[in-house]
């Protein structure tokens, strides 16, 4: 199931009570058919289920939004020039992850606190070009920010350069007022000047950038957009995309008030679908682990198809598939469709 495809899915069926585990257990059957064709059935060698790559610029975050899992204590890293040519390096000359989609440019930190964010913008430009004169079809680059720090000069070089397919903005809540009381040293204003900015210039000139917006929506609000404060309806007009969710423990990182259960699935798309690049060159299994507690390589160590491949990571995959989920401290409480 693509990216797009999934975020149609969970926008019109998500919390219905029939169709929602209808899915759920569709994408399980999926998972695992795929499961025994990328690593089980003959021929595996040659080809990697691997379909997003996370590259995570800088480990901080400016913000501390209550229901976020990131460890603010842990050492700040930067992502250097040359472990993003090296991750790069590996993609260009390894053909079994020329099928990936798209580098997403997010994981735990703020991507845009990075010190040299243009130039590994610009890099990974220029990874792009080599690929074109090769014939290589190059996965899109889509930056998931907070939005504080996408001022209208940077916002600018970004687009004047072409640096980047796609741009994802979270903005919760759904009013100013709780925007800014679940995104702890956010402010509403900058951020609403920050992306109109961004999305005009878009809009009136027609480039070729996707946006989308993802919104975390407390219970009891229900999850739809009539009810939002008119500048959030406003935001979400200008996006190709906007998703509404609600919050989740991040694999039972953070507590949460009538916390759902976790489903017993035995297929799991985060899995085969990603691998997750850390500032320092460790290579971690899915997007949810912000703390680096599945990491099952390093790009300096090994190659990334020696990590892909690796027993650590095969475990993951090995004990969903058999039904040992509980046994997996990063994964039993994962509720992630």
């Amino acid at each position: 199931m693509s990216a797009l495809n999934k975020e149609k899915l969970k926008e019109k069926f998500n919390e219905h009570p029939v169709l929602w585990p209808a899915l759920k257990k569709g994408q399980e059957v999926q998972s695992r058919l795929k499961y025994r064709y990328f690593y089980k059935w003959p021929g595996h060698s040659k080809r990697a289920s691997i379909r997003e790559i996370n590259l995570e610029f800088a480990s901080a975050c400016n913000l501390r939004c209550k229901f976020c899992a990131l460890d603010h204590n842990k050492p700040k890293q930067n992502m250097s020039l040359l472990v993003l040519r090296r991750f790069l390096d590996q993609w260009l000359v390894d053909f079994r992850f020329h099928h990936v989609e798209k580098i997403n440019l997010y994981n735990g930190g703020e991507t845009l606190l990075h010190p040299k964010r243009i130039e590994m913008l610009r890099i990974i430009k220029e990874y792009r070009q080599i690929a074109l004169k090769h014939d290589l079809k190059f996965p899109k680059i889509s930056m998931l920010t907070n939005g504080m720090l996408l001022r209208p000069t940077l916002a600018d070089t970004i687009l004047n350069e072409e640096l980047v397919d796609e741009i994802g903005f979270s903005l919760d809540g759904g009013t100013p007022e709780e925007f800014e009381d679940l995104r702890v040293n956010a402010k509403w204003a900058p951020f609403y000047k920050n992306v109109g900015h961004l999305a005009t210039r878009i809009r009136e000139e027609k480039l070729p950038v996707r946006l989308y917006g993802i919104t975390i929506v407390p219970e009891p609000k229900p999850l739809t957009k009539a009810w939002m404060h008119p500048e959030f309806q406003q935001l979400s007009m200008l996006f190709d995309h906007h998703e509404l969710r609600r919050l989740h423990d991040w694999g039972g990182e953070i507590e949460l008030d009538d916390k759902p259960k976790a489903q017993k699935s035995r297929g799991c798309d985060l899995l085969l679908r990603q691998l997750v690049l850390l500032p320092n060159g460790d290579v971690t299994v899915c997007c949810n682990d912000l703390n680096s507690k599945g990491v099952v390589g390093n790009l300096w160590e090994k190659s990334l198809w020696e990590i892909y491949n690796s027993a650590e990571r095969r475990k993951y995959l090995e004990f969903i598939d058999s039904g040992r989920k509980d046994e997996l401290e990063l994964c039993k409480d994962c509720m992630s469709f």
